[in-house]
């Protein structure tokens, strides 16, 4: 389970009375949700795996940072269009790919015959597409959805736009699925009339990260434009070519935990989050939050706070980087967690002791303070410097805060299972996403988990080692439906 309805596991020591206000941000509930969103932020991984995005960040892509787009056609590119971090993911879309008519009663309708044979047949005549390379000209303003927000899904990956963003002008989770030019061009209409031009484009994830730029010609600055190999391009029997998949998902894969090389920088001062606003999330079950079901007048809150953010505040702003912080908490205490829950440890002696390891640093002998020594360990990541005011900092801090107080406490039991059930409560509660990772694949597999369009429902239960040559799998498929219709959603250019 990634993301845990929004309530504490329960504790026969009631985590607040070990607790003291250090800090000057006291965080309200949710902060384990808070604390993955931004953990899973700009990573393919976490973000493929809690796919239903619930927040927003403006993000900065640096001047010169290199960027892809594939077409069919060779000649200039104007925007709004699309961007892609990877070139393996830009030449998929080398080629144009035949695409369904708009669904009716929200459900994608087959292309007749006829029109099918058409597009396959230029298909051939444009057999051999274009990569188009380009730079930032300038430092990109940007408003990332996280998630799987690029996914053209109806399992919620493009709630967050379709209910906060476009007041549903799109449809309701049909038929403005499939235009995603429509909800391109009304984003940069936005952007103009509505937040007075104080953003590039949008920044989005599918298999790979997006960007929706408004304007080419003002933004970019165009390096070459390549003739790609016939090999690279999707061909209409499986509309992505098995070279092309395989050369896609391993460069993907490649950024399952970071972007790389500070391509894109997040504002974690100042962001927007669903989890923050009293919203049930989790009214239709599940373990991903949905906002479909949600009262409209119960959002506009949300999405008046989003103008603000937008009119308020600036991409690069100064910002701690609280992903970094988070990223310390979870590599010092992930494995060790699970250790302690997997039975390995079998005497109540042993898991205490692992226990007081971790805790040791932390605690004065001659002088024990349970409330001192859990801020003593919440804190060790956070620079002294730091006053903590942001969303992200308390949740940060919240999840830090909730670990400690729950080990420490532990320390004072007498039931060995009882150990084991309060440290797999916590695991439950904190559901990082680090702990589904496959570890050890061999040079020429990935970790397979869905990325739309491409995945199984095994896959996200049990991501597994699969090599570069098999890649999409057998079995149910994740998103739902045919693969070749969930590829017919991607745009026509890329």
């Amino acid at each position: 389970m990634y993301l845990s309805p929004p309530s504490l596991p329960q504790t026969p020591l009631c985590l607040a009375a070990l607790i003291t206000n250090t800090f000057s941000y006291s965080f309200p509930g949710n902060g384990n949700l808070v604390f993955n969103a931004i953990h899973s932020s700009m990573r393919q991984w976490g973000s493929s795996l809690n796919h239903n995005g619930m927040s927003f960040f403006l993000a900065t892509v640096p001047e010169g940072t290199e960027l892809y787009h594939g077409d069919w056609r060779s000649n200039p590119i104007k925007g709004p269009e699309w961007l892609a971090f990877e070139p393996e993911h830009a030449l998929v879309f080398t080629h144009p790919f035949p695409h369904n008519p708009p669904p009716k009663d929200g459900r994608p309708q087959p292309p007749p015959p006829l029109q099918l044979q058409q597009v396959a047949g230029k298909l051939n005549q444009a057999e051999d597409g274009f990569l188009h390379t380009f730079a930032a000209a300038k430092d990109l303003r940007l408003l990332y959805v996280d998630g799987m927000s690029a996914g053209k899904t109806h399992n919620g990956t493009m709630d967050s736009q379709d209910y906060i963003l476009f007041l549903n002008e799109l449809g309701d989770g049909g038929g403005g699925m499939f235009d995603e030019m429509a909800r391109a061009r009304l984003f940069c209409q936005m952007v103009q009339e509505k937040w007075d031009g104080r953003l590039d484009g949008m920044l989005r994830m599918e298999a790979g990260f997006e960007i929706i730029l408004c304007d080419f010609a003002r933004d970019l600055e165009a390096l070459r434009v390549t003739r790609v190999r016939a090999s690279e391009q999707g061909k209409p029997g499986d509309q992505i070519g098995q070279h092309a998949g395989e050369m896609w998902l391993p460069a993907v894969a490649s950024r399952y935990w970071s972007i790389g090389g500070d391509r894109v920088i997040l504002n974690y001062e100042h962001f927007l989050t669903a989890y923050l606003y009293e919203l049930d999330l989790f009214s239709e079950g599940g373990n991903l939050p949905r906002l479909k079901h949600v009262p409209p007048d119960q959002l506009e809150r949300m999405r008046r706070d989003l103008d603000a953010l937008i009119m308020n505040h600036e991409p690069n702003e100064l910002s701690v980087n609280w992903q970094a912080v988070a990223d310390m908490v979870v590599e010092r205490y992930g494995n060790r967690l699970r250790y302690l829950a997997s039975g390995q440890a079998s005497t109540l002696r042993q898991l205490q002791q692992e226990i007081e390891d971790a805790l040791s640093p932390f605690i004065d002998y001659d002088q024990r303070n349970s409330s001192v020594e859990v801020e003593r360990c919440s804190a060790q990541f956070v620079r002294q410097s730091t006053t903590v005011t942001s969303v992200a900092g308390g949740a940060v801090l919240s999840v830090s805060r909730s670990v400690c107080a729950t080990l420490l406490e532990a320390l004072d039991y007498t039931d060995y299972h009882t150990v084991v059930n309060q440290i797999q409560g916590l695991i439950d509660y904190l559901s990082w996403t680090a702990w589904k990772d496959c570890n050890g694949c061999g040079d020429h597999e990935i970790c397979m988990i869905p990325m739309w369009p491409m995945g199984t429902v095994d896959d996200y239960n049990h991501p597994q080692c699969r090599d570069f040559s098999r890649l999409n799998g057998d079995g149910p498929r994740y998103w739902g439906g045919n693969p070749r219709r969930r590829m017919s959603a991607l745009p026509l250019s890329f």
